[in-house]
């Protein structure tokens, strides 16, 4: 039976969205902010924060840096939407590209939601005290912010200079933060595998 990478491609998406938005949830309504455990021995922290900004923790330009960010979010979707819907249509397809690019979709759409959705649907921000609940809101339309969870609880041996002790990668991400980096990561590590290859004539 022919693969069917239209079908491929959605169900990425729907599996990274869905799975991002039941984490995100579950976080947010029965984790108090800053709180965390240890999972995996040790290795993972899954701590409740909240991200204004962009992707692992980082900041731009208050709120109307979050309504340029989010806008830039919203068009880069279409985008990556056209773009793969473009892709889908031709004879030769390249699946490992499809992949890759249904997980860059995902993981911009699954953040946007919290940004569009969040504030309008929970009662409070991230930082104040008590356990987030259903219903009031803390933030208008693309002012919500962002729920992360994961860090990775690795360190740097003792002996190396200047960084023994500390955290090999200390930022917090979630599931959708986490698609988008493996995308970019196989296209970095494997190109010639992926990136669809130009025929000369």
């Amino acid at each position: 039976m022919r693969k069917n990478p239209g079908f491929l491609a959605l169900s990425i998406v729907l599996f990274v969205l869905i799975v991002d938005q039941i984490v995100k949830v579950y976080i947010k309504t029965n984790f108090e902010y800053g709180e965390s455990h240890h999972i995996l021995g040790g290795l993972l922290n899954i701590q409740f924060v909240e991200n204004p900004g962009m992707a692992f923790g980082f900041e731009y330009g208050g709120a109307l840096g979050k309504y340029i960010l989010s806008i830039f979010r919203m068009i880069a979707i279409t985008v990556i939407i056209v773009f793969l819907r473009k892709t889908l249509k031709k004879d030769e397809i390249n699946l490992a590209f499809i992949v890759c690019l249904s997980l860059i979709l995902a993981g911009a759409a699954g953040n946007v939601i919290d940004s569009m959705a969040y504030g309008l649907l929970f009662d409070r921000g991230g930082g104040y005290p008590g356990i987030a609940q259903w219903g009031g809101s803390y933030a208008p339309f693309l002012q919500g912010q962002v729920v992360d969870m994961i860090q990775f609880n690795v360190h740097w041996p003792e002996f190396v200079p200047k960084l023994g002790g500390n955290l090999v990668f200390s930022p917090i991400f979630n599931i959708a933060d986490s698609a988008i980096s493996i995308a970019v990561l196989a296209f970095l590590f494997f190109p010639k595998r992926i990136l669809p290859q130009e025929t000369t004539v």
